[in-house]
């Protein structure tokens, strides 16, 4: 096959099996930030609720919200999720004008849950 042939639309879905990821953002509901102590309080003044964690700066070292990791356990077994004994947040970094840490916390090679499924009807 050459790159000007073309596959017929079946052709090509009997060739391949879908695979689809989920990426899924959440609003936790907790009464602080996910890595630090700072309130989630809505209406406040412009910057007070920061602090060098949430600034990103040097040796300021986040500590995981508990609830926020009970929460993603829970949805983790609703999607019928394998549940990591451990896992591991890690920086990734990126150079963007609104990011101004530079860098994103993610669990990208060892979440806290996987190979979980959803069913859609």
């Amino acid at each position: 096959m050459t790159v000007t042939d073309l596959v017929s639309y079946e052709d090509a879905l009997a060739s391949y099996d879908p695979v689809m990821g989920l990426e899924v953002h959440v609003e936790l509901g907790t009464k602080t930030k996910m890595f630090c102590g700072c309130s989630t309080e809505l209406k406040q003044d412009a910057n007070s609720q920061t602090c060098p964690v949430c600034l990103g700066l040097p040796g300021a070292l986040p500590v995981v919200n508990e609830i926020g990791v009970e929460s993603a356990i829970k949805i983790g077994l609703a999607l019928h999720c394998e549940i990591a004994e451990w896992c591991r947040f890690a920086r990734k970094n990126y150079f963007y004008p609104d990011m101004p840490k530079n860098f994103q916390t993610s669990q990208y090679d060892e979440p806290i849950a996987f190979n979980g499924y959803l069913d859609v009807q």
